[in-house]
């Protein structure tokens, strides 16, 4: 019986580790599975754009607001340049030079002579001028026409020591001026 028994119950086989079926792939199929090395230089790759990105916006947005402070400047400057162009003009206007004229002791003439420059003769009578000669002025001592422009604009004064209409320059009373520079001379072609 024993052989009997030893057939109808075999003896019990010793518990081994299941096994584990493993496809083995073709070197084909190991070289197209990618790599670690190819993994990482994609995702450094990735990265690096992103980086180039912010930084490439950031350079923009500085620029702009760049752009936006110097285009706020040229609008000041032009408004500056605006304004003086507006007070050279008034100060450059024939009422304002013939009231500065005649603050600085200079007369008009009434009587005109002019220069032929071929032959150097004087057409006209040439008159002196008088010290009662002036700009015509109305009963409140402004001029005809006023310009309302010229409202608080000081005339210049003659500095200390130099000549008025009373006294010619160098103390000559011939009309002849005394100067001691030369007058400029035009350039000829």
């Amino acid at each position: 019986m024993s052989a009997l028994a030893r057939a109808v119950n075999p003896a019990p086989l010793p518990q081994s580790q299941p096994r584990h079926i493993e496809v083995v792939p073709t070197r084909a199929q190991r070289k197209a599975r990618p790599k670690v090395f190819y993994a990482m230089v994609t995702v450094g790759g990735l990265f690096a754009v992103l980086i180039a990105q912010l930084l490439l916006s950031i350079v923009v947005s500085d620029g702009a607001y760049e752009i936006a402070a110097l285009q706020q400047q040229q609008r000041e400057l032009a408004r500056d340049e605006q304004q003086l162009t507006e007070a050279l003009q008034v100060l450059e206007s024939p009422q304002h030079l013939a009231a500065n004229a005649v603050a600085l002791g200079m007369v008009t003439n009434t009587g005109t002579a002019y220069l032929r420059l071929a032959d150097g003769a004087v057409l006209g009578a040439a008159v002196q001028a008088k010290p009662t000669d002036g700009i015509v002025t109305g009963e409140d001592g402004q001029t005809l026409i006023p310009n309302v422009l010229l409202t608080g604009v000081p005339l210049v004064t003659p500095a200390a020591g130099e000549p008025t209409a009373g006294a010619p320059a160098g103390g000559s009373t011939n009309g002849s001026v005394a100067s001691t520079e030369a007058l400029p001379a035009p350039t000829t072609r």
